[in-house]
C-alpha cells in the first residue's frame, strides 16, 4: 500500500512538470537539428554528393578516418607516395584503443595523422568547418593548404605545445572535393585523438550554429549564476538553515561548466591556458557531489545519515585535491572512479528522497521527481562523454528541472510559513497598532516635554539674568533720584529709567511672542502684503529716533497669499525693528528697503538696510538663542531666534547676507497656503 502511495506521488509530481520537460525537450531537439545525419565516412571517404546543404543542413564528419600512427604527413606526402593507413580510426573517438601496446593506465602519448576525403555536392555556397577541441594540439590542411594550427604540433613533449580553442574555418572544395589532413600530437593528457565532432556545412549555417551554441552556453551560465545569487540572498536574509547556501554554491558550480566545455565560451571573456580550463572543468564536477550532499542533508536531516555524509565528504576530498594540485594528465585518471562514486552517491540520494516522500516532508515529492530526471541525464552524459553511446548532452535539462522542483519546494515551504505568520499577524496586528499609536503619542509628548523643559530652563536662566540687571539699576537709580536736588539731573535720571523700562518691555514682548509661536495653532488667512508692511512701518515710524531713515517698499502680489498673520507680523516687525535699531548714524542717506514677490507657490521677502552690518564671524550664530554680536548691544539676543523659529513654523526658510559698514539683507521664503 505504501509503495503504491509513493508511486502515485511521483507520478503526480511528474505530471506537474510535464510542460517544462516538453519545452526543454523541444529546445534540445532544435539544438540538434543541424547535426541529424545518416551518412558516415567509410574507409576514409565521406560521400555527400547526393546531399543538399539547404535541405539537410550541417553534417558531422563522423565515421572511419584514415589513421597513421607516429607519422606527421603533409598533403604533399600523399601526393608523392601511396601511403597505407595503419588503421581506420572511428571519429569522434579516442586513439587510446587503436595505438599499439596501449593499456588502461598507460598514457596515450604520441602523434598521428588523420585523413578524410569528402565528396561534396555541387554548390556555389562557401563552406566552413567547425572544430571544438582536439587532444591536445593539431594542424589542419585542406586541399593541400595549411589553414590553421592550434598550439604547436611536435614529435616530443619538448616540441609540443597543447592548446584548446574551438575554430570556425572556411573551406572551398576543389572539383567538389575536400581533402582534409589533420596532424595531431598529445604529450600532456591521458587520452588523445579527434574526440569531438567536426562539422561541415555552409558558412552561414556554421556561423548561425556556432553563435547559437555560444549564446546557449552563456544563457545557461547566466541562468545558474542568477539562481545561485537568488538562493544566496535567501540564505543571508533567512538564516534558518544552510540549504539555500549549499544549493546556491551548487548552481554556481554548474554555471561554470558551459564556459569550459563545448565552444569554450570562457575564451570570449579572458585568455586562459588549456591546463587551467581543465582544472576548472574537473573541479566544477568534483565539488558538486559534496555540495549537493550537504544540501540534501540540510533539506532532509532525518532521512540523510550524518555518518554517510561524512563518508561522502571524506571520499570527495582526494578527487578535489587532485583536480586542484595535480596536472590534467594525472587527474584525468580519477574521472572514471569519480563517475562510479557519483552514481553510487546518486543512488543513496534517491533512497533518501524516497524516505522523505514516505515521511511526507515538505516538498519531498517535487524534489524526488526532479532528482530522478537529473539522475537519468547524468547516466546519459557519462555514457555520451565516454563515447559509449551516441546521444546529446542532457545534463542541463535535468538541472533546470531540478531547480524548478527545488523552487517549488522552497515556494511551498515559504507559503506554509507565510500562512502561519499571517494568522499570528492578524492576532497581533490590532494590539500592535494600538500600542504603536500610544507609544508614538507618548514618545512625541516626551520629546516635546524634554525640548520645552530644556528651553524653559534656558529661558528662565537668561530672562532672570536680563531682568535682574535693569531692575537693580532702577532700584539704585530710585535712591539717587531721592537724594538729587538738581531738577535737571532728576529729569536725566528719569529718562534713563524710562530707557531701562522700555528694554524690560521689549524683553517681555519677545518672551510673549516666543510663547505664542510655540503654543498657538496656525491660522491661515489672506493678506495684502503691501498694506501689511506699510502698517508695520507706520507703527515704528518714531522708534529708535529713526525719522531720517528712508522707508522703501516694492511689492509684487499678482495672486492671493495666505499665511498666519500673527506670525508674519512677528517676523516683519522684528526685522524692521532690527534695521531701525542698528542703523548707521554716520550714513548720509540711511534707508530700509523691503522687497516682496508673491507666486502661487511662495512669497519671497527681502529686508535690506545700509546700517552697521554684521561681521562674517557672527553670521552663523545670529539666529542662536540669546546670541549678541557685541556686549554693548541693547538687545536681548532673542529676537532673531524668534524670527527663525517663526519662519520654520510656517514651513519657510531664512538666510542673511551682511558686511560691516555696508549693511545687512535678510531673505525669507514663506509657502503660500492659498494653493497648497
Amino acid at each position: 500500500m505504501m509503495k503504491n502511495s509513493v508511486f502515485r506521488l511521483i507520478l503526480f509530481s511528474l505530471a506537474g512538470i510535464k510542460r517544462t520537460v516538453f519545452l526543454l525537450t523541444l529546445l534540445l531537439a532544435i539544438s540538434c537539428c543541424y547535426s541529424q545525419q545518416h551518412t558516415t565516412a567509410v574507409k576514409g571517404i565521406l560521400d555527400l554528393r547526393n546531399r543538399s546543404w539547404a535541405k539537410n543542413g550541417i553534417i558531422n564528419l563522423d565515421g572511419e578516418w584514415a589513421f597513421y600512427w607516429n607519422k606527421l604527413y603533409t598533403p604533399a606526402s600523399f601526393d608523392s607516395a601511396q601511403l597505407t593507413p595503419s588503421v581506420y580510426a572511428v571519429v569522434p573517438g579516442f586513439w587510446n584503443s587503436i595505438i599499439p601496446n596501449q593499456s588502461w593506465f598507460k598514457p596515450a602519448f604520441g602523434y598521428a595523422t588523420y585523413r578524410l576525403k569528402v565528396l561534396c555536392p555541387p554548390s556555389d555556397k562557401q563552406l566552413a568547418l567547425e572544430f571544438l577541441t582536439i587532444a591536445s594540439t593539431y594542424k589542419l590542411f585542406v586541399n593541400g593548404k595549411q589553414l590553421t594550427e592550434i598550439g604547436k604540433v611536435g614529435t616530443s613533449e619538448a616540441t609540443t605545445t597543447p592548446a584548446y580553442q574551438p575554430m570556425l574555418i572556411t573551406v572551398t572544395p576543389v572539383n567538389n572535393t575536400l581533402d582534409i589532413v589533420i596532424q595531431v600530437a598529445n604529450f600532456n593528457y591521458s587520452i588523445g585523438g579527434l574526440w569531438d565532432v567536426i562539422q561541415l556545412g555552409t558558412q552561414e549555417q556554421i556561423i548561425i550554429y556556432r553563435i547559437k551554441n555560444i549564446a546557449q552556453d552563456f544563457f545557461i551560465t547566466g541562468s545558474f549564476f542568477l539562481i545561485g545569487i537568488f538562493y544566496l540572498v535567501i540564505y543571508f536574509f533567512f538564516r534558518r538553515g544552510r540549504s539555500p547556501l549549499y544549493f546556491a554554491l551548487f548552481c554556481i558550480l554548474i554555471g561554470f561548466r558551459p564556459l569550459v566545455t563545448g565552444e569554450l565560451g570562457i575564451n570570449y571573456i579572458t585568455s586562459l591556458s588549456w591546463q587551467f580550463i581543465k582544472h576548472v572543468e574537473f573541479l566544477s564536477v568534483y565539488l558538486t557531489v559534496p555540495v549537493l550532499s550537504l544540501f540534501s542533508y540540510e533539506l532532509f536531516p532525518r532521512e540523510f545519515s550524518k555518518k554517510m555524509l561524512r563518508y561522502i565528504l571524506f571520499i570527495s576530498i582526494p578527487f578535489i585535491v587532485a583536480a586542484i594540485f595535480t596536472s590534467p594528465f594525472i587527474f584525468r585518471y580519477t574521472l572514471r572512479p569519480f563517475q562510479l562514486f557519483m552514481i553510487l552517491t546518486s543512488c543513496y540520494g534517491l533512497y533518501v528522497y524516497m524516505c522523505a516522500v514516505k515521511h511526507s516532508r515538505v516538498g519531498s515529492v517535487y524534489f524526488l521527481a526532479g532528482f530522478i530526471i537529473l539522475f537519468i541525464t547524468i547516466i546519459n552524459d557519462i555514457l555520451y562523454t565516454t563515447l559509449i553511446i551516441h546521444s546529446i548532452n542532457l545534463l542541463y535539462a535535468g538541472l533546470y528541472i531540478l531547480v524548478i522542483c527545488q523552487a517549488t519546494t522552497v515556494a511551498k515551504q515559504f507559503f506554509q510559513a507565510f500562512i502561519k505568520i499571517e494568522k499570528l499577524n492578524k492576532q497581533l496586528e490590532q494590539i500592535n497598532s494600538e500600542l504603536n499609536t500610544k507609544n508614538d503619542m507618548i514618545n512625541e509628548t516626551n520629546e516635546q516635554l524634554n525640548k520645552l523643559n530644556a528651553e524653559l530652563d534656558n529661558l528662565v536662566f537668561r530672562t532672570s539674568h536680563d531682568l535682574k540687571s535693569p531692575i537693580t539699576s532702577m532700584l539704585a537709580m530710585t535712591e539717587v533720584i531721592k537724594m538729587e536736588a538738581d531738577k535737571d539731573k532728576k529729569n536725566e535720571y528719569v529718562d534713563f529709567q524710562k530707557k531701562i523700562i522700555l528694554r524690560l518691555d521689549a524683553l517681555i514682548n519677545e518672551i510673549l511672542q516666543y510663547a505664542k509661536n510655540k503654543s498657538t495653532a496656525l491660522q491661515y488667512e489672506p493678506i495684502n502684503l503691501e498694506e501689511f508692511i506699510q502698517n508695520a512701518l507706520q507703527d515704528q515710524l518714531f522708534s529708535y529716533r529713526s525719522e531720517k531713515i528712508k522707508r522703501m517698499i516694492e511689492v509684487s502680489q499678482p495672486c492671493v497669499f495666505k499665511t498666519d498673520k500673527t506670525r508674519l507680523s512677528m517676523i516683519i516687525n522684528n526685522l524692521i525693528s532690527n534695521g531701525l535699531k542698528h542703523h548707521n548714524k554716520e550714513q548720509e542717506n540711511p534707508y530700509l528697503k523691503i522687497v516682496v514677490h508673491v507666486t502661487e507657490k511662495e512669497a519671497t521677502i527681502e529686508v535690506t538696510d545700509n546700517g552697521q552690518g554684521i561681521a562674517q564671524e557672527h553670521l552663523d550664530h545670529i539666529f542662536t538663542k540669546f546670541y549678541r554680536v557685541n556686549t554693548k548691544s541693547a538687545g536681548s539676543g532673542f529676537g532673531l531666534y524668534i524670527v527663525k523659529e517663526t519662519v520654520e513654523k510656517l514651513g519657510g526658510t531664512i538666510r542673511v547676507e551682511s558686511q560691516v559698514g555696508v549693511g545687512t539683507s535678510f531673505f525669507i521664503v514663506i509657502p503660500n497656503a492659498a494653493y497648497s
